[in-house]
């Protein structure tokens, strides 16, 4: 851990390992709704439910990108592919910035759409690093 790179990936590779759990604890029934999904259920319906298990695939998917790109997966992670996914991930934590700041939950516009901010210049930085 001698880059700034390497501290990048760090943070933002904890920040993503935080929301994958966050989103497999809301898809076993853990009654955390409040910051999530505009928090209008401590315990998420069923459809809900499955959105946060296609969330928490999406974010073991986010870590692979991360860590690949901050050149700490494997010896070629940085390739092509990988570059791609960073800038579609930096899309996607920004939208998810923008819809938690306008979410009635202020969970998720005092916590989530901070970290979805942190995550969003974490994936800028590493895919300008290159």
């Amino acid at each position: 851990m001698d880059s700034f790179s390497d501290w990048v990936t760090l943070v933002a590779s904890l920040c993503v390992v935080g929301m994958a759990v966050f989103q497999v604890l809301l898809a076993a029934g853990y009654p955390y709704g409040a910051a999530a999904f505009g928090g209008g259920t401590a315990v998420l319906p069923t459809r809900l439910r499955i959105a946060s298990a296609i969330s928490a695939t999406l974010f073991c998917g986010a870590l692979y990108v991360v860590l690949a790109e901050g050149g700490l997966f494997g010896t070629g992670g940085r390739t092509d592919f990988v570059h791609v996914a960073t800038w579609i991930f930096v899309a996607i934590f920004a939208l998810s910035a923008v819809e938690n700041s306008a979410s009635r939950s202020r969970w998720e516009r005092h916590f989530m759409a901070p970290l979805a901010l942190l995550l969003t210049s974490c994936c800028v930085l590493l895919a300008l690093h290159r």
